[in-house]
């Protein structure tokens, strides 16, 4: 039925079969996407006519156009729309914990007096619980055995992990974790939504500019995040321009062929054979690795910490999520404990267990059959 109503065409002389229409509209909150284009042209659209309508639900964004030039055979403009995703609450938000934020913790990245003085209430109550879930671990000596170091890296890696649970902020991963993510893109999807809310008395007018100037701004925010990122590239970094602008191989069902000739069906398959390909079995027999002579007797505590300087704070933690900044954090507070691990493990040639695991991504690369 051809509907006709000023709610969503304000050009149009009279009102027709839009009862249904408006009901639906007001009591289920829908969101009409049509903007004051006619949708239907020709001989019999003597006015002008909007009857076909885009209709979802507030919280749904969608890119939305008519397509006036395309050759269709019939006096219907063709529309196109494409869903581009819906606004918080509803972004999808992983529940793992994928690292933890300790801003929080240092004063000298507050500007106000409170937060100041929160900051530093904050990084008094971590130390205490750090120190404290430290116990009666014992402080390594130039006597230590392999036992005694791995049970002492266990203690920090426990106390670290225990002081990051209570008081920092864990990361996660979200739809909106991305580089050039700011505060003004959420101001600006904030006022998107509050005009979609309010589109019936505000009118469609306003939430089309909402949207428009949000989505100008994320892409004037993506163009200034690269071209700061190649500005300030520097070594490697270089490479990872590179790969964003080397065109990419498309590998989706690309086959694991074992030595054997057998292709690896599935995750676990796949995963054990690049095991056995790249990590084989160790020779059989009792190994024992050269000690470290006298170069133990060289490590201090300056030289620990210049080496932790050197590493850069936003590398990737490992499956305890304890990165490198957060480890100079914590050597501040206990420098002497660490030295003597590191002391210790130098001195006896031994790298604990609990340091020897990693998540590995395999990528295949360019005309690599294997």
């Amino acid at each position: 039925m051809n509907a006709h109503c000023k709610m969503w065409n304000p050009k149009a002389t009279y009102s027709k079969n839009h009862t249904f229409w408006e009901q639906l509209i007001t009591e289920e909150n829908v969101f009409v996407w049509n903007n004051e284009e006619a949708t239907r042209m020709g001989p019999g659209a003597m006015n002008h006519s909007i009857i076909d309508l885009t209709l979802s639900s507030p919280n749904m964004d969608l890119n939305w156009c008519l397509l006036g030039e395309e050759a269709t055979g019939s006096d219907h403009e063709v529309i196109v729309c494409d869903v581009l995703g819906s606004p918080h609450p509803t972004d999808i938000t992983s529940t793992e914990t994928t690292g933890c934020d300790i801003s929080g913790w240092d004063p000298a990245k507050k500007s106000e007096e409170e937060e100041k003085r929160k900051a530093e209430e904050r990084q008094r109550k971590a130390r205490e619980c750090y120190l404290a879930g430290l116990g009666r671990t014992p402080i390594l000596s130039n006597s230590s055995t392999k036992e005694e170091v791995t049970e002492a890296a266990g203690s920090l890696r426990e106390a670290m992990t225990v002081t990051l649970d209570e008081h920092a902020r864990k990361k996660r991963w979200c739809s909106r974790s991305k580089p050039w993510w700011c505060e003004d893109l959420k101001k600006l999807r904030k006022d998107l939504g509050r005009a979609r809310r309010k589109w019936k008395v505000a009118g469609m007018s306003r939430v089309k500019a909402a949207r428009r100037e949000f989505w100008r701004a994320i892409r004037k925010a993506k163009g200034d995040c690269w071209n700061r990122f190649l500005q300030e590239a520097d070594g490697n970094k270089v490479w990872t321009a590179a790969a964003y602008t080397t065109p990419r191989m498309d590998k989706t069902g690309q086959a694991l062929v074992r030595e054997d000739g057998s292709t690896a069906e599935g995750h676990h398959e796949r995963e054990h054979a690049i095991l056995q390909a790249h990590f084989p079995p160790g020779p059989l027999g009792v190994f024992e690795p050269a000690q470290g002579g006298m170069a133990f007797e060289r490590v201090n505590a300056q030289l620990v910490r210049s080496l932790l300087g050197a590493a850069a704070n936003t590398s990737a933690p490992g499956d305890d999520r304890i990165s490198a900044g957060i480890v100079k954090v914590f050597c501040q507070w206990d420098k002497q404990r660490i030295t003597q691990l590191v002391r210790a493990c130098i001195r006896l040639g031994f790298h604990p267990g609990i340091w020897k695991t990693a998540k590995g991504v395999v990528f295949p690369k360019p005309g690599k059959p294997d």
